[in-house]
């Protein structure tokens, strides 16, 4: 039991035995001596003997003061900066003058800790030189993922996310519910991945995967949850051959939505033209032979029937046009395209005649955005300048590109002859270099879209093409540099199944974790302040995925008070049209999933979460860690509890310009969180249980606290 004890309390239980055992003996002393000594002197025995006994325990009170000031608190003191050194942060520096009561021992323990941080120091280069091939390799795989046209997502064998990239976030539309750790079956239906991975799964078992031609690959068919989407993918099953064990799969997919559409379309009128068809069909046939057993004589017969083969040829022909025309339109929209920036387009095209002395080839205007299939489209302009220089001794070409209110349009200037419709006509019917054996008019029909030519001021002529609206909105800068996606995330050490057994008995660094903070328009949130930015950060394996945070503005619904502007940095201008909390937090929600929620000083933020949970139709209903507790548990020897306080202390650094904001405090916690790990299980703490129970102490040994 005293092996539990700290040891200023030890201190104090020796000190308290020497201050019982000074009236024991005092008094006992007395009572001899007063048997021995003639009259009555016990009152002078107890007066002075009291006096003494007194003055003896307050002597021991005293010294036990000092001793505990001087010698046991430093101690402690060195105790735990040693704990954080060994185990957190080896930088950490012991202070020179709490130890000065203590001879060498402050000393020496300083320059044993020197020799430990730099012991780590050596042995965190190595790791790092012998780690270079490895992060090489792993940014070599992120790029290869990033330029993937196909979704990539990895999972183990509890369909929990392990791997995903950048184009499956695009394609499934999707933030808060993607995640590493996180379950697929929250993002899409379960029935189709069961069933697929039970069939493969067999077939490996069986060993019928040795000569199978697709391996432990399938195709497959699945859904968002939602049904929002149909997506047709393969799933790749990854194996152990050692203990023939399934430890995951890869998924690759893509987006069979529309295709799928217009395949149904596209069925749907070949039945309905066909049965449109048979009626007319029938009719010619049965007029052809009636009519050949009309006498020749019969003249008004033989009209009547001529006519009524003429009015069916007449509908068959005009259905056959219909047909012919939903047709045409089905595949023009299965032609592949996309939002294409003008300036690439035509920068494209004009680099292909940089060599070419005989033409001259510039772009013109502000650069807009449109929607085409790109290589074809370049292909059918270099057409058209190379058709213009031969036949109408044009060399000088101008590019640009605008817009209206339903059309983009592509033009090209030249100054000389106008190509007439014949002309054009001829042009368009050639097949086009390097058009995948396209005509220009089978381009233009793809596109929906026809050309013409038509004289302009100054002698000069133009050919115009109108295309589609870009589908997406885009910035006005029109920068030719990719948006800002953030980048794919993988974590392997997720193929080997997690134990999901009770949460309380899980190892604390098991866990995953969603570090938050809020900012406010002030600290009352019963009387009417209003969360103004919350922010989170998720933990997965001792990862912080900083790519993975979740960061929003909130509209508060009322005024950004100026104390709160000059402490958070957010302005009533700010949060102006940004979204209100019950739209947030639904979000947020989805963000945390089955996450254990820490923050620092987790009551703050946590009320005003659960103030608007019945608002929001939510519960938080997550484990939470509070970092201000958990410190208090390491480092009970100082008071200094505060982010700023803590940071320092494990060499955290937080930017100026980041403190106070929702995602810096949020990632400076999350820093800590994991220093503070390391150092609990220095403390036998190891579990959430633990840790929730070590931390309930520590408020209660507050609450007693605040009562004196």
């Amino acid at each position: 039991m005293l092996e539990s004890l700290s040891l200023r309390v030890r201190l104090f239980l020796f000190f308290a035995l020497i201050a019982a055992a000074v009236p024991v003996l005092l008094g006992g002393g007395l009572w001899l001596a007063a048997q021995r000594l003639e009259g009555n002197p016990t009152p002078h025995l107890l007066l002075f003997g009291g006096a003494a006994g007194f003055a003896l325990i307050g002597v021991v009170i005293w010294v036990w003061q000092m001793f505990d000031l001087n010698v046991a608190k430093p101690i402690q003191s060195i105790v735990r900066d040693l704990q954080t050194i060994m185990h957190a942060n080896p930088e950490h520096e012991i202070a020179k003058e709490q130890g000065r009561y203590l001879g060498l021992l402050n000393p020496v323990v300083r320059e044993v800790a020197d020799a430990f941080a730099t012991a780590r120091r050596d042995v965190g280069q190595e790791i790092e030189r012998a780690t270079r091939s490895v992060e090489e390799q792993r940014l070599q795989l992120e790029a290869i993922l990033r330029e993937l046209n196909e979704g990539v997502i990895v999972c183990n064998s509890n369909h929990r996310i392990l791997l995903y990239n950048r184009r499956a976030l695009q394609i499934l539309g999707v933030k808060e519910e993607m995640g590493l750790g996180r379950p697929l079956f929250s993002i899409l239906n379960q029935q189709p991945f069961i069933l697929t991975m039970d069939r493969l799964a067999s077939r490996y078992l069986e060993g019928r995967h040795v000569g199978h031609s697709e391996h432990l690959m399938t195709n497959l068919v699945f859904a968002k949850t939602d049904g929002s989407l149909i997506l047709e993918g393969r799933m790749n099953l990854i194996v152990d051959d050692a203990d023939k064990s399934i430890s995951g799969y890869v998924l690759t997919f893509d987006d069979v939505t529309a295709e799928l559409k217009e395949l149904i379309k596209s069925d749907r009128l070949m039945r309905a033209t066909l049965e449109e068809l048979r009626h007319p069909v029938a009719s010619l046939r049965a007029a052809v032979e009636m009519l050949a057993d009309i006498p020749d004589n019969d003249q008004e017969g033989r009209r009547a029937f001529q006519n009524v083969l003429s009015e069916e040829a007449m509908r068959l022909s005009n259905e056959l046009e219909k047909f012919g025309s939903e047709y045409r339109a089905i595949v023009t929209s299965q032609w592949p395209m996309s939002d294409v920036h003008s300036g690439n387009l035509l920068n494209a095209l004009t680099r292909r005649f940089r060599d070419d002395e005989s033409i001259f080839c510039d772009v013109t205007g502000e650069p807009i955005w449109l929607r085409c299939d790109s290589t074809t489209v370049v292909a059918l302009l270099d057409h058209i300048i190379r058709k213009a220089l031969t036949e109408l001794d044009a060399n000088t070409f101008l590019l640009s590109a605008c817009t209206s209110q339903n059309h983009t349009y592509i033009e090209i200037t030249w100054t000389g002859g106008v190509a007439s419709p014949a002309m054009l006509e001829r042009w368009l019917a050639d097949p086009i270099e390097r058009g995948m054996g396209l005509t220009g008019t089978e381009i233009l029909e793809h596109h929906k879209s026809e050309a013409w030519c038509e004289p302009v001021e100054d002698g000069k002529a133009r050919v115009r093409i109108p295309l589609l609206l870009p589908q997406a909105a885009h910035t006005a800068s029109l920068s030719t540099a990719p948006l800002p996606i953030r980048l794919e995330f993988y974590d392997f050490n997720l193929l080997k199944s997690a134990d999901l057994g009770a949460v309380a008995d899980r190892k604390l660094r098991d866990l995953t974790y969603v570090v938050f903070d809020s900012e406010t328009t002030g600290l009352e949130p019963s009387n009417g302040d209003e969360i103004i930015q919350i922010a989170g950060v998720r933990i997965l394996n001792g990862r912080i995925l900083t790519g993975e945070a979740f960061d929003q503005l909130v509209d508060p619904g009322r005024r950004v008070p100026p104390l709160a502007t000059r402490i958070t940095g957010i302005s009533q201008e700010m949060v102006n049209g940004q979204p209100k909390i019950t739209d947030v937090l639904p979000r947020f929600h989805d963000y945390v999933g089955d996450a254990v929620l820490v923050a620092h000083n987790a009551a703050f933020d946590m009320k005003f979460l659960q103030l608007k949970q019945d608002q929001c139709n939510l519960r938080f209903d997550n484990p939470v860690l509070d970092t201000v507790l958990l410190s208090a548990i390491v480092h009970d020897h100082t008071n200094q509890h505060t982010l700023d306080a803590v940071a320092e202390r494990f060499s955290i650094e937080i930017p100026p310009e980041t403190r106070h904001t929702a995602l810096g405090d949020s990632l400076a916690t999350a820093g800590v969180l994991l220093k503070l790990i390391d150092l609990l299980e220095v403390h036998n703490i190891r579990t959430l249980g633990e840790a929730i129970e070590a931390s309930n102490k520590i408020v209660e040994i507050r609450r007693r606290q605040a009562k004196y």
